[in-house]
């Protein structure tokens, strides 16, 4: 693996991240069809976030979105985290998740935030073994789904 680079994810990669949801039925049941990628995008717009694609030299690798600021704790957020499955396993989600990291804690911060459904076990084990430590429960008040508030220090 070369030193990841990331940039802002454009209209151009929207093929790239469909081709990555379809390979994930994980991201499909709790985010979106592949279909309705475009329309949960634009869901995303009021929240100030950034849409990232990775890329492994000239190879895309996944898809993260970030908010630097979340209403919810005026904290970082970890809002999607997604590799393709052809570059899965082999330590890219780690790495962009330290990328991440390390450019938050260069804007000041000292942890970032993950919310996952709880019944995702192997996303938790990925935050788990990325540093994330589990925080606390809360239940979604539209629809009642709950997920695991993780943490992890910069």
């Amino acid at each position: 693996m070369t030193k990841l680079t990331s940039r802002k994810l454009e209209t151009s990669d929207y093929p790239f991240f469909m081709d990555v949801v379809s390979t994930s039925l994980e991201w499909q049941e709790e985010e979106c069809k592949v279909e309705d990628l475009t329309e949960y995008l634009s869901s995303y717009k009021m929240y100030n976030g950034e849409w990232r694609v990775w890329l492994d030299g000239n190879h895309l690798i996944g898809i993260s979105y970030v908010l630097e600021w979340s209403p919810a704790n005026e904290k970082p957020w970890i809002g999607t985290i997604i590799v393709h499955e052809n570059f899965r396993g082999k330590g890219y989600g780690k790495a962009i998740l330290n990328e991440i990291g390390m450019v938050l804690s260069d804007n000041g911060h000292k942890a970032i935030f993950a919310g996952c459904p709880i019944q995702r076990d192997s996303w938790l084990l990925f935050l788990g073994k990325c540093g994330f430590e589990q925080f606390k429960v809360e239940e979604d008040d539209t629809t009642h789904k709950k997920f695991m508030i993780s943490v992890k220090p910069l």
